[in-house]
């Protein structure tokens, strides 16, 4: 595996940054691994169309190298049967990874939903969870900086090996809701949390969003995951499951930016519709900050606001705290 190692970060002062890194390791990737340089050429042919509804807006995307993961089979009898695909030792071989503080590998995702598509799997096959991870989460933000944001989908909402612990990355600036967070009429205090952490729900966004701000990592990593925990009650989750959360973090200008999707279900009901009346959407982090990958072409032909606004409200979950 040490042959496969591109780059190691420590977190020193010393050596390169992380995000320099990143962006090494994608270009080498992309010369050395025919899948994913394949992955990138059809990436680069991807269609791509906005919908403006009712007081936010949603970029569809048509990849069906994505199909994979969109129509994924996550119940625990198929993920018991299947090899982990992010254990180390089932890596691809020409799959090359940058060691992260002892604990993690960044790699080049395969099948990526835009160009910089990182996925950052624990060394160890552990199971999926952000609660006692959000001091990781939050250190992922800052030693990558402001160029990229960090994604978590929960085992139960997304993350397609909801066996492996494992976040995401993205180039920051691609999802409409990044943008559309930075329009204060939208934020309306909540929560009444202390310590330098401001808390706010976000507004006609068509789904459930709670923005946490602050300075202070370790008060930040504590407020979220008591967030989660209290989300838990409502409903309360299956005894030893996460509550159904996507989160999605920036790091810029010294402050942490953290978007918390509260949701209800998965999957909506039109994915599991028979014939033509299927649609293939399956709402994980991405689908939440407004890019809503379509593998099929009809999907995207036909997907409207009416319908993207149904998707939200059904696997979204609705806060009375």
């Amino acid at each position: 595996m040490e042959d496969r190692v591109y780059g190691i970060f420590d977190g020193g002062k010393e050596g390169p940054k992380l995000a320099d890194l990143c962006r090494g390791l994608l270009d080498e990737q992309k010369t050395s691994w025919p899948q994913l340089s394949e992955a990138y050429e059809a990436l680069g042919s991807a269609k791509t169309r906005l919908l403006a509804c009712n007081g936010f807006s949603v970029r569809l995307l048509h990849n069906p190298g994505r199909l994979t993961s969109t129509d994924a089979k996550v119940d625990a009898a198929d993920i018991s049967r299947r090899p982990c695909f992010l254990c180390a030792d089932r890596l691809p071989h020409p799959q090359k990874s940058i060691l992260y503080r002892h604990e993690y590998l960044i790699l080049s995702n395969p099948m990526p939903v835009m160009s910089g598509h990182l996925t950052i799997p624990h060394i160890s096959h552990r199971p999926q969870t952000i609660i006692a991870n959000t001091q990781t989460f939050l250190a992922l933000a800052a030693d990558l900086g402001k160029e990229w944001i960090i994604l978590y989908n929960g085992p139960r909402c997304g993350a397609s090996a909801p066996d492996h612990l494992h976040f995401q990355a993205i180039p920051a600036g691609q999802t409409p809701i990044e943008h559309e967070i930075g329009e204060k009429r939208r934020l309306v205090p909540y929560g009444g949390y202390q310590n330098g952490i401001s808390c706010y729900r976000v507004e006609n966004l068509g789904r459930e969003v709670i923005l946490f701000e602050g300075e202070e990592p370790l008060s930040l990593a504590r407020a979220l995951s008591r967030h989660i925990e209290v989300l838990g009650q409502i409903p309360r989750p299956p005894a030893d499951e996460e509550p159904m959360v996507n989160v999605l973090c920036r790091f810029q200008e010294g402050k942490y930016t953290v978007l918390v999707f509260p949701r209800s279900k998965h999957r909506p009901s039109v994915f599991f519709r028979d014939g033509d009346d299927r649609i293939v959407v399956s709402p994980a982090v991405v689908e939440m900050a407004g890019i809503v990958v379509t593998p099929f072409q009809r999907d995207f032909d036909r997907l409207d606001c009416a319908t993207i606004e149904s998707i939200y409200r059904e696997v979204t979950l609705g806060l009375t705290l």
